[in-house]
């Protein structure tokens, strides 16, 4: 068997089926670390910004981070990027499992996909590192778990798959890639992107027991213990352990901050059907946890009764039950589990697709749209057939589903229906709030359009001693007193989109990890030695930073190319009707973007114009002068280095003993007290239910 060789490029032109191999050089480590980051500039160096989303010309980019395979906490993410069919700018989207164990262990951390294949194809990668390109003619138009199945058949069940399903084929704008069955890279339509280049699948087979090469294995197996063991103390991560994500339901239900039917409201009394307790002890069958991972929020359900007993999967998070859930007015686990199989089968982004069928429904409440112009029929929210009837037509793109499948955005751009579609550069998202200005504002300076993960800011999101914590230490500030204060909202931003850019081009889970910094861990420190122990290279947490600010940089400008500019930031607005209560509204009108903590602040930490453009004095400052005139940047007076403006805002915080001995303990009351919680919820639950199970 030939040598496997490692940290390599994988170039594939799918027009020409020419297939070349490039070694990662030293400089594109340092400069952008890997995953996210080395998709990035391979994206920036193509044409992909002057053409179409769905043309050839477009560049689909799978970039796996370093930290994958080598045992550290919950390195096992890969990013897929593109030009994305539903912004139309940057897109891409994260996901894990273990196709990326399969990746790295093949020797490639990007596989970069250019042109288009005259026919239906896949590609496989097998033992001896041999890459093919073969015909896909007898797996087209099969659902995601059946293609998984039948070149698991063919190519041997040690394979990992990824691959699209019928939306991807017929170009579904938010159409999804799934790996391993259950994890869904959903968002910005990267499985449309693959659809356009008639790629069905990836598949690689490696039963190679991959050891990362490393500089100093020692000094990476010490990070691992100290965060795996912080890991397993977090209160944070013990949530996560739980609950997953679904502990934001009932979080966001209190807070009145959850899209319901199309975001015509905020709170709903049914929303208590749906909280995690239900999900827990009526659906839950197995807690899972991604390699490398002691979280685990990924959970096995099956629906035990009701129309669709025996189905079975597994992962839901909070952002399905938000999309195919509440925004379209369905409040019953049953059906939203099989709605949410349904979208992953079909190969579809839950969020979007949520949007897109609740601005359908509405647009008939308010007669925009007629029965006969929606296939004879009348939509309600609620109706899980009704749902499915509706992802059944965006797949085929007949009647209303050809709307359907274009995404909110232009479904409502078509019905002359622009106030009901909740986007942020044309990205469905959820509904901003003044409670919240750190979180909202991310929302619009998200380069992938409206999202929430772009921006992550646990030190700001929900306030609390874990919270506070860690921002007095980074922005000297108190978190919880400030949420709703439009005063460093720029900063705090800026540097929780940087801190996010170097995790996903680690590979790193976000998720999982951001229960760490409040023990005094995984900030850019950290990220620097694990760079230096994998590489042998000598950065600092400085140079990690520069490293994130060059990716924002890039893909901002891939924007700016792409027709962004000032206008672009703006949140939607639920406009006042009858039926529109008053409270929605006035959480939801964010009228202070303009005051100097917000996006102005957030523009001089960029270092961009005041309507949003790259300068050049940034570009030079980072070193990456060649791509001034590709990028558009203009000269600008007044642009404030990065140096000063690390003066205001730490890397990392250096906790007293103090802070240790406090968050120790907190985290371990914390933790008993969930624990307690749980066993009192399951006892109240089987009693509840053997109460109603007596009266019938």
């Amino acid at each position: 068997m030939k040598p496997i060789k490692d940290n390599q490029i994988l170039h594939v032109d799918l027009s020409t089926r020419k297939i070349m191999k490039e070694e990662i050089l030293p400089d594109l480590r340092k400069n952008y670390i890997g995953g996210a980051g080395i998709n990035t500039k391979i994206f920036f160096d193509s044409e992909a910004m002057y053409h179409d989303a769905l043309s050839k010309e477009n560049v689909l980019i799978f970039g796996v981070g370093p930290t994958v395979g080598t045992g550290l906490l919950a390195g096992n993410r890969c990013t897929i990027t593109a030009k994305s069919p539903i912004t139309d700018m940057y897109g891409d989207s994260n996901i894990g499992g273990d196709f990326t164990l399969r990746m790295r262990a093949a020797g490639f951390d990007h596989i970069v996909f250019m042109g288009k294949a005259d026919r239906p194809v896949y590609l496989f990668i097998n033992k001896e590192q041999e890459v093919q390109i073969l015909d896909a003619a007898d797996i087209w138009g099969m659902w995601t778990d059946k293609v998984t199945d039948v070149l698991l058949e063919r190519h041997g069940k040690n394979c990992e798959v990824a691959c699209i399903g019928p939306a991807g084929e017929q170009l579904v704008r938010y159409a999804s890639v799934i790996m391993s069955k259950c994890h869904a890279a959903g968002r910005m339509g990267m499985g449309c992107v693959m659809g356009s280049k008639n790629l069905k699948a990836i598949v690689i087979d490696s039963d190679r027991k991959f050891i990362p090469p490393m500089h100093n294995q020692d000094s990476i197996n010490q990070i691992k213990k100290v965060w795996m063991n912080n890991c397993r103390s977090s209160v944070v991560s013990k949530m996560g352990s739980l609950e997953g994500t679904l502990f934001l339901i009932e979080k966001y239900d209190k807070a009145k901050h959850i899209p319901i039917r199309n975001c015509q409201s905020a709170y709903d009394e049914k929303t208590k059907n749906i909280y995690s307790t239900e999900f827990k002890y009526a659906y839950q069958t197995k807690r899972k946890a991604c390699y490398a991972c002691p979280v685990g929020c990924a959970k096995e359900y099956e629906i035990k009764e009701g129309k669709y007993k025996g189905e079975k999967g597994d992962r839901i998070d909070y952002g399905t039950v938000a999309g195919v859930g509440a925004n379209v007015g369905v409040f019953d686990w049953g059906d939203i589990l099989h709605l949410k199989m349904l979208c992953d089968y079909l190969g579809m982004d839950t969020i979007e697709a949520g949007g897109a069928m609740g601005l359908i429904i509405e647009c008939q409440q308010r007669g925009l749209l007629s029965a006969e112009d929606a296939d004879g029929r009348i939509f309600e929210y609620g109706n899980a057939e009704d749902i499915e009837y509706l992802m059944h037509k965006a797949v085929s793109r007949e009647g209303i589903g050809n709307l359907i499948a274009e995404g909110a955005y232009r479904a409502a751009k078509e019905l002359k229906a622009e106030d009901y579609a909740f986007c942020i550069n044309k990205s469905t998202t959820g509904l901003q709030s003044n409670a919240r200005l750190a979180w909202s504002l991310g929302y619009l300076t998200s380069t992938r359009g409206g999202d929430h993960l772009k921006n992550f800011p646990f030190t700001s999101l929900f306030g609390g001693y874990f919270s506070e914590i860690v921002a007095k230490h980074i922005f000297k500030i108190n978190a919880g007193k400030t949420i709703g204060i439009p005063e460093n909202k720029g900063r705090v931003v800026w540097w929780h989109e940087n801190y996010k850019y170097i995790v996903d081009s680690l590979g790193i889970c976000i998720f999982a990890i951001h229960g760490l910094p409040n023990t005094g861990n995984a900030y850019f420190q950290d990220f620097a030695n694990i760079m230096n122990a994998l590489f042998g290279t000598k950065l600092t947490d400085e140079d990690v930073f520069y490293a994130s600010e060059r990716i924002y940089q890039l893909q901002n400008a891939f924007n700016v190319n792409s027709g962004q500019d000032i206008d672009s930031y703006k949140w939607p607005i639920r406009k006042k009707e009858q039926d529109i209560d008053d409270l929605l509204i006035e959480e939801t009108t964010i009228k202070v973007r303009d005051e100097p903590g917000m996006l102005p602040e957030y523009f001089k930490f960029r270092g961009l114009t005041e309507g949003g453009r790259p300068t050049v004095e940034r570009f030079e400052e980072l070193g990456i002068r060649d791509y001034i005139p590709k990028a558009k940047a203009a000269s600008a007076e007044g642009v404030v280095g990065m140096q000063d403006l690390l003066k205001q805002v730490g890397l990392n915080a250096k906790l007293t003993v103090k802070d240790r001995t406090t968050n120790f303990l907190i985290s371990l009351l914390l933790r008993r007290l969930l624990e307690l919680k749980d066993k009192s919820d399951r006892k109240k639950y089987l009693q509840q239910k053997g109460s109603l199970q007596k009266n019938i």
